[in-house]
């Protein structure tokens, strides 16, 4: 079975060129021998290895992944804007090839093709491992099992509820355009910001939209000239304002941003966090002169 998993990465290179029109990291996919089989069992399996004491040869950013395979853990798997979870695991990381190897969906998925996008997320001790990368195999077709996605780049875990929130509700307004599944795209106002998601505010009743948990498959913004936001979400809550203008305000968690954009909207947020303390710190300091 393994076997029949390595001979079909040869085959990669030219679904990766279909797929993007560019070259996989590797600069070739070479022929698989037996002794190459007999290799990759031996890095592939978690049993060589104790779960404190990873290959040392693996990258340090490819820990997590490694420890899910060595405790073989359940993933969520989200596919496209169904909504829908699947479940997987970890079976293979080839680092030389840049390819990630899942054992097969649970349940079955019938329409996923390659190409197409899947989102694998983790949860662990309140921290959240989240990642989307496109498909470029299904073992089925080549006589074994599981499927092969791009290895990415960075893999890691974020707090999901120690983000620190930047309030944006009483500055200049900043657009926010969501799309329910089903839905027209909705546009609203910014807030509060944190690198694990946003609160917006938007006019009318959109509760027949929503749903809690349900995916956004575009969540969009604009922070600066060199900041634009454009990713999936999921709603994690969501009511009703009925003040002099009714609104729906509606909090989401960002599930697919890179680690690169996670890094610049962290940044901006410092930055603002530490403007808002410079302002709060000036307008205190005449009450005191006074006092």
């Amino acid at each position: 079975m393994l076997k029949g998993k390595l001979e079909v990465l040869a085959m990669l290179q030219t679904l990766w060129q279909k797929i993007s029109g560019k070259q996989p990291r590797a600069a070739a996919l070479p022929a698989v021998s037996q002794s190459q089989v007999k290799s990759a069992t031996s890095r592939s399996f978690p049993a060589l290895h104790s779960v404190n004491n990873p290959p040392p040869s693996l990258p340090d950013q490819y820990l997590p992944l490694w420890r899910l395979q060595a405790k073989r853990q359940i993933i969520e798997v989200k596919v496209g804007d169904s909504g829908r979870s699947f479940q997987t695991m970890v079976m293979a990381i080839d680092i030389q090839r840049g390819i990630l190897w899942l054992d097969d969906l649970f349940p079955t998925h019938h329409t996923l093709e390659v190409g197409d996008s899947i989102t694998l997320i983790h949860h662990h001790k309140g921290e959240m491992l989240s990642f989307t990368s496109p498909l470029v195999a299904w073992g089925r077709d080549y006589g074994a099992s599981g499927l092969a996605i791009i290895l990415p780049e960075q893999v890691r875990y974020l707090p999901r509820r120690q983000f620190s929130r930047c309030d944006l509700s009483k500055k200049a307004p900043i657009v926010v355009k969501i799309r329910p599944i089903g839905h027209d795209a909705s546009y609203g106002t910014l807030q509060d910001l944190s690198v694990g998601g946003l609160r917006l505010s938007v006019a009318g009743n959109l509760l027949a939209q929503l749903a809690h948990g349900a995916l956004l498959p575009v969540c969009e913004l604009t922070l600066s000239e060199e900041l634009h936001i454009c990713c999936s979400a999921r709603i994690r809550a969501f009511r009703m304002e009925r003040g002099a203008h009714r609104c729906t305000q509606i909090s989401v968690e960002f599930i697919d941003m890179p680690f690169e954009k996670q890094k610049q909207l962290q940044y901006f947020i410092n930055n603002l966090q530490h403007l808002q303390r410079i302002g709060q710190e000036n307008q205190s300091e005449p009450m005191r002169q006074s006092a």
